[in-house]
């Protein structure tokens, strides 16, 4: 077998690494492609990876800010309910309870209640319900040629209207007690 002496100088021919048929240089000239496109393609994915995250962080974090919002909205609507008795014990005739026949604010805390918060829905339809029976007591209590609020001739008229007060006052501190459990969960930012 003759051996091969390699050539040097000008007239050398290059010598490829595993030119001896196995197809290795071909191999390793396909290599550095492969490799750059597979950087490239992890790169966009990684991209696209910390593109989504970000993206469903900002979510979360306006889902957060917009329940926060709505949760002190409603805690606005609750707290100006708290009124609705008062307004409704010091009219001084039928005409004025009757214009208080609806508990605005108690129901548009349950509107927010029924939209945004389900954890709230029946305490604030317990609370709706008890101002309502509220004013039935008043109105049907109410006599107008007593020279008396309404407050005072419920009282006096309807046997049934401290009992509906009080339920009223049970209904209305077990919301508002729910509300305040329930506002960790509801109000981060």
């Amino acid at each position: 077998m003759p051996t091969r002496r390699r050539q040097t100088g000008a007239n050398a021919r290059p010598h490829a690494v595993g030119n001896e048929g196995d197809g290795g240089g071909m191999e390793r000239e396909n290599l550095a492609p492969i490799i750059s496109a597979s950087a490239a393609l992890a790169g966009v994915l990684i991209s696209q990876a910390v593109t989504f995250l970000r993206s469903s962080l900002d979510k979360k974090h306006d889902r957060n800010k917009l329940l926060r919002q709505k949760y002190e909205e409603m805690m606005f609507h609750f707290t100006a309910s708290l009124q609705y008795t008062k307004n409704l014990d010091s009219c001084t005739t039928k005409a004025e309870v009757l214009a208080l026949s609806q508990a605005v604010d108690a129901r548009k805390a349950l509107s927010l209640c029924l939209l945004y918060f389900p954890d709230l829905v029946d305490a604030s339809n317990a609370y709706v319900q008890g101002q309502v029976m509220y004013f039935v007591s008043l109105v049907t209590a109410y006599k107008d040629h007593i020279p008396f609020n309404a407050g005072s001739q419920a009282l006096v008229h309807d046997p049934q209207h401290q009992a509906v007060s009080d339920d009223l006052n049970r209904k209305k501190i077990y919301y508002e007690n729910l509300i305040v459990s329930k506002a960790k969960y509801y109000t981060k930012a």
